[in-house]
């Protein structure tokens, strides 16, 4: 993938990998839920709160460092 996210964007999309199904969504700036909405990394849960797309998890698993 070639999106350059911010560090922040990369921590908090970690993040959302690591909760785990049936787990409270991971709320965030809105900065940064708008950065990984825009580039399809994250989907809007219920309740405005984020969570990781299957794009995202090809995202953190692609190397992209």
């Amino acid at each position: 993938m070639s999106s350059s996210l911010s560090p922040e964007a990369i921590e908090t999309l970690r993040r959302l990998d690591q909760v785990g199904v049936g787990q409270a969504a991971l709320a965030c700036a809105p900065r940064i839920a708008a950065e990984l909405l825009a580039t399809g990394l994250a989907a809007e849960a219920s309740g405005g709160e984020l969570e990781i797309t299957h794009r995202g998890e090809q995202y953190l698993s692609s190397g992209f460092e």
